[in-house]
């Protein structure tokens, strides 16, 4: 972000998320936001290439 410079967040919580997308606007730059969502999730198999893997009917 800094070559176009905007700025960049890294939110875990509402209040966060709250206060990076208000002054996010009122910077009128470029930013990104990323928001973790659930830490945890994919996690279950512990390898990157299996995450959450689904079977398929069928098969």
């Amino acid at each position: 972000m800094d070559a176009f410079r905007g700025v960049g967040y890294n939110v875990t919580t509402t209040d966060e998320l709250r206060h990076a997308l208000t002054t996010g606007i009122q910077s009128r730059k470029p930013t990104i936001i990323n928001v973790v969502i659930d830490p945890a999730a994919g996690t279950e198999s512990g390898h990157i290439t299996k995450l959450n893997p689904k079977q398929v009917a069928g098969n």
